[in-house]
């Protein structure tokens, strides 16, 4: 059984004759009444009951009627969904999220993309940054949104914002008490830092720093995820450089204070595999771009990868 048989069938059960389902079928009738005949013998069941003045179903066919025109919709939407795949206009993206990049850029980039492309469904993972490079390898991801350095040649980049590290620090801890914070003051200050199995360097500047004034903070407690880093601060376990927007959402328990000078600031990228020539993520990159700021375009326009 064929498609083509269910829509003969159809076509017939529909026109109740089988001159006019040939003719909207653009078939010669002959051809077409076989077509039929071996329907009903591969199914074991008369389907049309036929005189030399008439056709009608039988109570088989009126079962089967029902169920084609359920398997040849299904056959057209899923036609559909495969030419709408191949142009990028529905499918899913799937996007890997540091918790500090969720800024109203990275919803006006959403929001710009979903109104152009509202057939595509967005897949969100918070992730840290290795966590994020490891599913973008692996396939797992469509994009991501990273902390630099990338140090990769198997990615792409762009640009997305960037931000001043600031202290976190829990409501009446000694470090609020000054007026002026030095990299001195973090000699042997307990830290609450994201795993070094899933993070890239991000605390180097600050520990560099740090080093460079003879100061060697230890480590209080480590944390999964920024969520988990921002509650242990906020119940006393120790401290932590982190990024400014993080400072934009209120915690009970939390304070941010500005770190001593000469940090440079903290960037936030977007990132997807070279060898990713999805029409998605191309869409997407577009919509990205022409998202910045139009002194950025010329310096990224470059890397979108060719449509």
């Amino acid at each position: 059984m064929e498609l083509r048989h269910l829509r003969y069938f159809v076509a017939v059960a529909e026109e109740l004759s089988f001159r006019k389902a040939a003719e909207r079928l653009r078939l010669a009738q002959p051809p077409l009444s076989k077509q039929i005949q071996n329907l009903e013998a591969e199914l074991g069941a008369r389907l049309l009951e036929r005189s030399t003045r008439s056709v009608r179903l039988t109570a088989a066919g009126r079962v089967f009627l029902d169920e084609a025109r359920l398997v040849l919709g299904a056959a057209d939407r899923a036609s559909q969904r495969a030419r709408g795949a191949q142009q990028g206009l529905v499918g899913t993206l799937r996007i890997g999220v540091l918790a500090p990049s969720a800024t109203n850029r990275l919803a006006r980039i959403l929001r710009s993309y979903r109104q152009k492309y509202p057939g595509v469904e967005f897949s969100l993972f918070e992730l840290t940054s290795l966590e994020q490079l490891h599913r973008l390898r692996a396939d797992q991801l469509d994009v991501g949104l990273c902390r630099s350095p990338l140090g990769a040649t198997d990615l792409e980049s762009l640009f997305l914002e960037e931000s001043p590290m600031v202290l976190a620090a829990p409501t009446g801890h000694r470090l609020l008490r000054s007026r002026r914070l030095g990299w001195a003051d973090f000699h042997n200050e307990p830290l609450v830092m994201i795993h070094p199995s899933l993070q890239h360097g991000y605390y180097d500047n600050f520990l560099a720093a740090c080093a460079q004034a003879g100061a060697k903070p230890i480590v209080g407690q480590y944390a999964n995820d920024v969520h988990s880093k921002m509650w242990l601060i906020s119940a006393g376990f120790g401290v932590a450089p982190t990024n400014k927007t993080m400072a934009e959402v209120k915690r009970p328990g939390l304070v941010f204070r500005e770190l001593p000078s000469g940090l440079p600031w903290v960037q936030t990228m977007l990132v997807w595999k070279r060898t990713n020539q999805s029409p998605i993520v191309t869409h997407f990159l577009e919509c990205f771009v022409a998202a910045l700021k139009p002194a950025v375009l010329p310096a990224v326009a470059g890397a979108l990868p060719a449509s």
